[in-house]
């Protein structure tokens, strides 16, 4: 009995022994986890993407000058480079067994090494197609194979840009007397993005520099330039690149001998020319932007990259069963709405009788109060198009009603590329009324439809929504296509950039007297109402009375101008015949 006890008593004592020794090695193994997690490699990345160039000396003096500087100011990450155009690539490759990765090859490299950060940051000028391109490039690797992923901005992105993009160009202009200006040549495109070009020129002046903005491929054109230099009584021009690199453009687009050269045409009108051959990535404080731009991104406030795609399944499609889809942010103003949205959707469903209209709304609240207050139903766009799918829908063409290619087009067209691959056999999407460089002379010429004769210290003043997306340029680009039209109308934003701030100054400028408010909006609703046109004191029509303006107000939304359906109707015929987004 006492041997039970005592081999008891051990076996006890055993186990709490043995509870201790497992509680000490829970507790060290707890100790040394920190430890083991500190001493994970994080290995760290800047892609830094551009166009590129051919030009050996200009590459050294930009590209590789914002890489060198990049790399000096993020010690602790591994500087890469990519670029998009495969031609250069390509050149470089046969002509100096020079080897560059495309974006895809470069993020291959990266996700293969095991890195855990990666910031790409491109040097792009604008938020353009090649911008676009590289977002979508991306798109694939925002999978969660990177602990942090981010994608830096161009230049010109937030509207705060361009203040601080026109303050580096300072530090290159010459010395200018009256008759002398200097002419940038931005590259131009028919993305949405051209209209950042009207922007710089809108701060540039705002500056009171003797800097006038014209593009190769988009607008302004060098026609545009020459009849604002003309306007203005100039005599001598130094014209000079607006891109990272002094390249193939700069060299011969710009300053060549040929017939259709800036540098020869502008002699030709009889203007003396000089020539300034350096990119922007030769300029510090550029580079400063750039590094900036890189910095913004590691903490965590860089552009979103758009995550993979989430392809919706195969629709049972019915042969020859084609559906177009309108999409507007949606209003809760019944009469309005009939005006406005209903009427564009009757003239697209009269001018495509084959085509089955539907409406959606990207609003939630709006469709959330019509439901409860009115038992109106109304979808969202994945609402709609699952609906389609369903019912088997072939052919689908989505058709929105945004005047900008601001957030909610852009998220549309995030919510569009999941129903692309299977869920139809074609699913197309149009463009909002200010989309490329030629759209902006179509909506002015909409515009006067509902304008009143205007006398010499009388004008109108827009207000449209303004918005923090890179398409707030839009506006600015408006207000120069308005200008070439020699119309009094000044446009002005409620959430964005020119501000009535701004407008204010511009309509005391021009010495007027009397303004008529419009909203430049799809419909009249509650900015039309309250903050263009009520009694509150912050109201735009209040602050300019204050100001001493004679105010009146115009409340119809651009939705009621036959002009502006028609805009649209061409745009979604666009779409059909294959030109779409």
């Amino acid at each position: 009995m006492k041997k039970f006890r005592v081999l008891s008593f051990m076996l006890a004592l055993m186990l709490v022994v043995a509870g201790f020794a497992g509680c000490a090695k829970k507790e060290a193994a707890a100790d040394k986890a920190p430890a083991q997690e500190e001493s994970k490699e994080v290995k760290k990345a800047i892609l830094v993407t551009s166009f590129g160039t051919s030009y050996a000396d200009t590459r050294k003096v930009t590209i590789e000058a914002v890489e060198e500087k990049i790399a000096k100011a993020f010690p602790e990450y591994e500087v890469r480079r990519a670029f998009t155009s495969d031609i250069i690539i390509k050149k470089l490759k046969e002509r100096d067994n020079i080897e560059v990765d495309t974006v895809v090859q470069a993020m291959d490299k990266l996700k293969a090494e095991g890195f855990n950060e990666v910031i790409v940051q491109p040097l792009h000028i604008m938020p353009g197609a090649e911008y676009s391109d590289i977002r979508e490039e991306l798109r694939k690797y925002n999978d969660g194979t990177f602990e942090k992923f981010v994608l830096g901005r161009p230049i010109l992105t937030h509207q705060a840009d361009y203040q601080v993009a026109v303050d580096a160009l300072k530090t290159q202009l010459p010395e200018l007397k009256e008759d002398q200006a200097v002419v940038v040549m931005g590259h131009g495109t028919e993305h949405p993005a051209n209209a950042c070009y009207a922007d710089l020129q809108n701060v540039i002046d705002k500056n009171d520099l003797s800097v006038y903005v014209g593009t190769v491929e988009g607008y302004p054109a060098l026609d545009d330039v020459i009849r604002k230099l003309k306007a203005d009584n100039m005599k001598e021009v130094t014209l000079m690149p607006y891109m990272v690199v002094a390249g193939d453009h700069a060299n011969n687009d710009m300053a060549g001998d040929e017939e259709d050269s800036w540098k020869t045409i502008l002699k030709g009108e009889g203007f003396t020319v000089n020539t300034y051959l350096h990119g922007l990535g030769e300029n510090e404080k550029y580079q400063d932007i750039y590094v900036d731009h890189v910095k913004v991104a590691i903490e965590g406030e860089g552009e979103v990259i758009p995550e993979p795609v989430e392809s919706v399944e195969k629709g049972n499609w019915q042969e020859g069963k084609k559906g177009m889809l309108v999409v507007s942010f949606g209003t809760s103003y019944a009469d309005t709405r009939k005006v406005t949205i209903d009427a564009v959707e009757e003239k697209i469903a009269k001018a495509f009788p084959e085509y089955d209209v539907r409406k959606a709304f990207t609003s939630d609240i709006i469709i959330k109060k019509l439901k409860e207050r009115d038992n109106i139903s109304i979808d969202t766009p994945e609402e709609a198009l699952n609906k389609m799918r369903e019912e088997g829908f072939e052919e689908v063409v989505v058709q929105p009603l945004h005047v900008i290619a601001g957030a909610e087009y852009n998220d549309l067209l995030e919510v569009v590329k999941n129903y692309e691959e299977k869920a139809f056999k074609s699913i197309k999407v149009g463009t909002p009324i200010l989309n490329t460089p030629a759209d902006y002379k179509i909506a002015v010429e909409a515009l006067k439809e509902q304008l009143p004769k205007l006398n010499n210290d009388q004008a109108v003043v827009l207000m449209g929504h303004g918005t923090h997306h890179p398409a707030n340029a839009s506006y600015a680009c408006l207000q120069s296509a308005i200008e070439d039209q020699g119309l009094n109308v000044l446009v002005g934003t409620v959430e964005g950039y020119p501000a009535l701030e701004d407008v204010i100054e511009k309509l005391k400028a021009k010495n007027m007297k009397e303004v008529t408010l419009m909203p430049y909006m799809l419909v009249a609703g509650d900015h039309a109402n309250n903050d263009m046109a009520g009694d509150e004191e912050d109201s735009w029509k209040t602050v300019l009375k204050k100001e001493g303006f004679t105010v009146n107000t115009y409340l119809h939304g651009l939705g009621e101008n036959n002009k502006y359906q028609d805009i649209y109707v061409d745009h979604a015929k666009k779409a059909v015949e294959g030109e779409e987004e």
